[in-house]
């Protein structure tokens, strides 16, 4: 009797255990954690208190050259990041600084503070933002520019840059001055029959000797007119040596400053001589009658002057 009450309370205290044992293989397996989520601390257990997961499994932050070590998967981590690469756990606490390695330029080359680029050691600048790499040197200073070298820099800076159409401006002012010049030398003129070439070579002309043909002028604007014209192949000559001396050097130096100066003085004399003589000394009443009065070689003469001064005024603007 005692045998099989004691039987029956053992199949009795059987039947929780198997359905408990059911219900364990009917639960749900936890799988593994997400691949996006920030960290996986398995199911809550209902019996234990509910903790945060980064208070739990916080670590403080680490140094270069130590290993993380994951403390729910135990995957080694590289120092100093602030997350498990396999199971997505965080490693370091919220807010708490971490320290990313970095790996070191290799041998023999410096890294550019501003792009990161690898130079070659002992290089200046950098090959590809241009920074300059030596201000990062401990101790370094600036080498000191005197004014004269300042000065001589910002000029060679100037020419190298300046557009090449103002460099030969000058020049090419120059060389259409001559040209008009020897063009009004040919022309009749305002003293003498014709024009100062036929004066000078032609049947009983002076030649070079210029000077010779002051007879027979009256007045010292008509000498001083004729002294200025006279002797205009000499100003062609002038006026074609300063613009090749533009094109060689675009500074002006000493020697072309005298010649520009002559030739300025020159010009601006002629200009002058012709407004004096023939536009005043023309006697006409009217405009009309004053242009009348006019020659050829005293209009081009005047037109040709205002160009060579315009191309020595550029020249001398290049100093």
């Amino acid at each position: 009797m005692h045998n099989d009450e004691r039987q029956q309370r053992d199949e009795a205290a059987d039947v929780p255990r198997q359905s408990d044992d059911a219900a364990e293989a009917d639960a749900p397996v936890a799988g593994p954690p997400p691949s996006d989520v920030e960290a996986y601390a398995g199911p809550p257990d209902a019996t234990e208190p509910v903790v945060p997961v980064a208070a739990a499994h916080s670590v403080p932050a680490t140094e270069p050259g130590e290993s993380t070590l994951c403390p729910r998967c135990g995957t080694e981590n590289r120092p100093g990041i602030a997350f498990c690469r396999n199971c997505g756990q965080r490693l370091v606490a919220a807010g708490a600084p971490t320290t990313v390695a970095r790996p070191a330029p290799p041998e023999g080359t410096q890294a550019c503070a501003r792009c990161g680029t690898h130079n070659r050691a002992g290089v200046a600048f950098c090959q590809n933002c241009g920074a300059n790499l030596r201000v990062a040197e401990e101790g370094y200073v600036p080498p000191p520019v005197a004014p004269a070298e300042a000065a001589g820099a910002g000029v060679a800076h100037e020419a190298r840059t300046e557009p090449a159409g103002r460099a030969f401006l000058g020049p090419v002012v120059l060389l259409i001055g001559a040209i008009f010049t020897g063009v009004a030398w040919v022309l009749p003129f305002a003293i003498g029959a014709s024009s100062l070439f036929e004066g000078a070579y032609g049947p009983g002309g002076y030649g070079i000797a210029f000077w010779s043909g002051y007879e027979g002028l009256d007045t010292l604007a008509e000498q001083a007119y004729f002294g200025f014209a006279a002797p205009a192949p000499v100003l062609v000559a002038l006026l074609v040596l300063l613009a090749i001396g533009g094109i060689a050097k675009r500074v002006p130096g000493p020697v072309q400053v005298i010649g520009l100066v002559v030739a300025l003085v020159w010009a601006i004399g002629l200009v002058v001589l012709f407004f004096v003589v023939e536009v005043l000394g023309s006697g006409g009443t009217d405009l009309l009658g004053v242009m009348r009065q006019l020659t050829p070689g005293g209009i081009i003469f005047m037109l040709a002057s205002l160009i060579a001064i315009i191309g020595v005024l550029t020249r001398f603007g290049r100093g």
